[in-house]
């Protein structure tokens, strides 16, 4: 416990303790303080030199190819509006041509659907009056050979 005060004992005498630097006397604290102010200096020194360089590059920009270069994508632009437009057109006409022709087809096939229907239609009504005449055909038949049957001459 004793060496620990010791060592606070020297820790304190420090703060009052001056050194001799080409005539003048500067404390610890002193010191610190001038080693802030000159990195502080040195720091601002070296912002500045980079600052310095960016804006002399800016300064050597060449703002004529840069504008002609913003002419040229300007245009280029224009240019891919012009042909998405015109492709929007394109699609629009696709689109309509389409529509009318699966408006057309479907006309056709309605129009193909009813003469089916008509013709399906006329068929039933032939096939029921065939029926009808072979039912007409089978009863005078029918009649005739019960006619025969009950002839007297055919025994």
């Amino acid at each position: 416990m004793a060496d620990l005060e010791d060592i606070v004992k020297q820790g304190e005498g420090l703060s009052s303790k001056k050194v001799k630097v080409g005539g003048f006397k500067l404390s610890g604290t002193s010191i610190m303080g001038l080693l802030a102010l000159i990195s502080t200096l040195v720091g601002t020194m070296y912002g500045g030199f980079l600052l310095y360089q960016k804006v002399e590059s800016l300064a050597n920009l060449d703002l004529g190819a840069i504008s002609s270069q913003m002419k040229k994508t300007s245009a280029d632009v224009l240019r891919v509006e012009e042909v998405a437009s015109a492709i929007k057109i394109e699609l629009k006409e696709d689109l309509s041509r389409l529509r009318d022709s699966s408006y057309n087809l479907e006309n056709r096939i309605d129009t193909k659907l009813q003469s089916i229907d008509v013709r399906i239609t006329n068929m039933d009504n032939k096939l029921d009056k065939f029926d009808i005449q072979l039912d007409e055909t089978e009863e005078k038949l029918m009649k005739r050979i019960q006619q025969s049957l009950d002839n007297p001459l055919n025994n």
